[in-house]
């Protein structure tokens, strides 16, 4: 049976599920057949069967392809975003520049430094030359924006490569045998499985799948059985429940995300200290009668320079990892309170916001 389209998912149900040697050679080919084109889930009568999630879910059917980011759909959808994001930002720090700009002229102007004339032309000014300024460097703004964030998407489908293969052991030769994991008790199987789903959960569908499982088990208005027995108001246990979704989700989103900055940070800095010793020896050279004690003086210098570069960048390092990790958690709050408002876009935007704002607070 095939469930969805993109990628399709294999599920082999009931008596067909492996469950002798040649039905396991059968499945074995079946799987090879599909890799690369679906994930394949064996749902068979034994005990090791994948058990379907609370919502009718199969384990890690939010889990994406390799390549996904590059099908014609996802691509359009994320080149609209990313430009719209870059466009509406680089409008609201200008529009904010700007009134900023009119104020400070404003109070020249109460204080009689300059005449209402004069502040009017410093504005119409400013306006020209840093509304052409930003409009020029959009294009260069929107395409190092993409290549971010296709790179980003790149080492999350790597990390979670990584993780189901490697780590968890969920994928590649982690075959159902004889009722049992190779190496594994099935509860540590299912239990790796359980991990991997949360990992790769879509806040979008997650939020919109939680929302109608709790209205559906409302047993008054507004009125659910929370998880401990107690009875709660329903937007309480969403948000309860979607910011622990959020929260697994975002690690490797998250996780990516600092792992790019990072490497800028570093290319940046190996930039600058390249572009300076070359300097350092070009000066070297052009001054090569210089005495001892200049030399002993410019040795002790670049000793001392060289220990701030590398505390800077130990610095920088930690304060962009906490700025992540308070981001990290922010954007699971805003994706869980925009899932109580409206289920589904809620969860995206809440978790956009919250992230954003951490980001424009710390960086």
């Amino acid at each position: 049976m095939v469930v969805g389209s993109s990628p399709p998912l294999q599920v082999v149900i009931g008596s067909l599920a492996c469950s002798d040697a040649s039905s396991k050679q059968q499945c074995a080919a079946e799987s090879s057949a599909f890799h690369g084109k679906s994930t394949c889930y064996i749902l068979g009568t034994s005990a090791s069967a994948l058990k379907l999630k609370i919502d009718g879910r199969v384990p890690m059917e939010d889990r994406k392809a390799p390549l996904s980011q590059f099908r014609p759909k996802s691509l359009l959808l994320s080149t609209v975003r990313v430009v719209a994001i870059n466009i509406s930002s680089t409008l609201s720090t200008y529009f904010s520049d700007q009134l900023q700009s009119e104020q400070d002229n404003e109070k020249l102007v109460d204080d009689g430094e300059i005449t209402p004339y004069e502040a009017d032309e410093r504005n119409e000014e400013r306006e020209g030359r840093e509304w052409q300024q930003r409009m020029d460097a959009l294009p260069k703004k929107i395409g190092y924006a993409l290549w971010r964030f296709h790179t980003c998407t790149a080492l999350m489908r790597l990390y979670e490569f990584i993780i189901g293969r490697y780590i968890l052991s969920v994928d590649g030769n982690a075959r159902l045998e004889g009722g049992s994991v190779r190496g594994r008790d099935n509860s540590t199987y299912e239990h790796s499985v359980d991990i991997m789903d949360k990992l790769t959960r879509d806040p979008f569908q997650a939020s919109l799948r939680t929302s109608q499982i709790l209205h559906n088990q409302e047993h008054s208005p507004g009125k659910v059985l929370s998880s401990d027995g107690k009875e709660t108001s329903t937007s309480s246990e969403l948000y309860k429940q979607m910011y622990t979704t959020c929260l697994w989700a975002n690690i490797i989103p998250f996780l990516a995300e600092l792992t790019v900055q990072h490497g800028i940070l570093l290319y940046g800095y190996g930039v600058y200290y390249m572009e300076k010793k070359r300097r350092r020896q070009e000066k070297e050279n052009s001054d090569g009668n210089a005495d001892e004690q200049c030399n002993d003086e410019q040795d002790e210098a670049e000793t001392v320079d060289e220990t701030a570069y590398a505390l800077s960048i130990l610095f920088r390092s930690c304060h962009l990892t906490f700025s992540r990790g308070l981001s990290w958690i922010a954007a699971s709050v805003g994706g869980a309170a925009g899932s109580v408002i409206h289920p589904g876009w809620g969860a995206v935007f809440g978790i956009q916001i919250g992230d954003t704002s951490v980001g424009a607070l710390l960086d």
